[in-house]
């Protein structure tokens, strides 16, 4: 499963004028803002609001176009400008400059997509990021932008998994969660003596096993490819490789809850680290 970077320009192409246009529309309306003061007291923040209706045009246009990436770009922007709108961020001129290059950087991805550039939303991190970070967040997730296709499915098994009953499949999975536990404390005593992340890999492995569907097995399969590089020392042992161990341990309670549903964040975050592993 890697992200898709070949994109098909055909119905971006349908849609474009009119994205342009509307990029054209709202970054006059910011220009028009920051004429007036943009000083929160004598600027006109019905600038600020027609600004918001161009770009929420924009998201309606990347979304039928499936640009996941960038239209979660376009909607920090416009958030971003919300915020202002509503005084809960100071209408200073560095945060109407940030928004001016946001929507710049917008357009100008658009055109290398129709020049041929891969679709890669993640260009457009350090600048999301800096939109988070004005909009309040502490910070911002890649994963934000990370799109891959989810579609793909984890290769046949070479035999077919024994049948269990639904007794047995339960004493297992709660067995692997007491492994994954035993091994998510070790790890986080002591992250670099590999012992305690191969232990919650050899019990992620053990449930996949268990999965019969490939989709039921998709997640487990990233999981255990996630918790491999982590035993290998491929990935640091830093935030978001914790906060990951951690939903995952909350996933197998999900399973022996009797629930196989898989958020398809949870499922982006750990591609998105799997992708970063040396």
């Amino acid at each position: 499963m890697t992200a898709s970077t070949d994109f098909d320009i055909g119905p971006l192409t349908w849609v474009k004028s009119e994205i342009d246009l509307a990029l054209e529309r709202g970054t006059k309306a910011l220009h028009d803002f920051t004429a007036t003061g943009a000083d929160g007291a004598t600027s006109d923040l019905t600038q600020l609001r027609f600004c918001r209706t161009h770009l929420h045009q924009v998201q309606g246009a990347l979304t039928i176009v499936s640009l996941d990436g960038v239209t979660q770009f376009a909607e920090a922007i416009e958030a971003l400008l919300a915020a202002v709108e509503q005084q809960q961020c100071a209408a200073s001129a560095a945060v109407i400059d940030l928004a001016q290059r946001a929507i710049v950087a917008l357009g100008n991805y658009l055109d290398d997509l129709m020049s041929g550039q891969p679709n890669q939303a993640l260009r457009l991190l350090p600048l999301y990021q800096e939109v988070q970070v004005a909009r309040g967040f502490e910070r911002a997730q890649p994963s934000d932008l990370f799109f891959p296709d989810l579609h793909v499915r984890p290769p046949r098994r070479s035999a077919a998994a024994p049948k269990i009953g639904q007794q047995e499949t339960w004493r297992l999975l709660r067995n692997a969660r007491t492994q994954f536990q035993r091994g998510l404390l070790a790890w986080l005593r002591n992250p670099k003596a590999g012992n305690g992340a191969e232990e919650m890999r050899d019990a992620v492995s053990r449930i996949e096993d268990l999965q019969e569907k490939p989709a039921a097995r998709a997640f487990w399969w990233v999981a255990t490819a996630f918790l491999t590089a982590l035993a290998e020392q491929s990935l640091p042992p830093d935030a978001d490789a914790r906060q990951l161990c951690t939903r995952i341990d909350l996933q197998i309670r999900r399973l022996l809850e009797g629930s196989n549903n898989v958020a398809e964040r949870m499922l982006r975050d750990a591609l998105y680290l799997v992708a970063k592993a040396q």
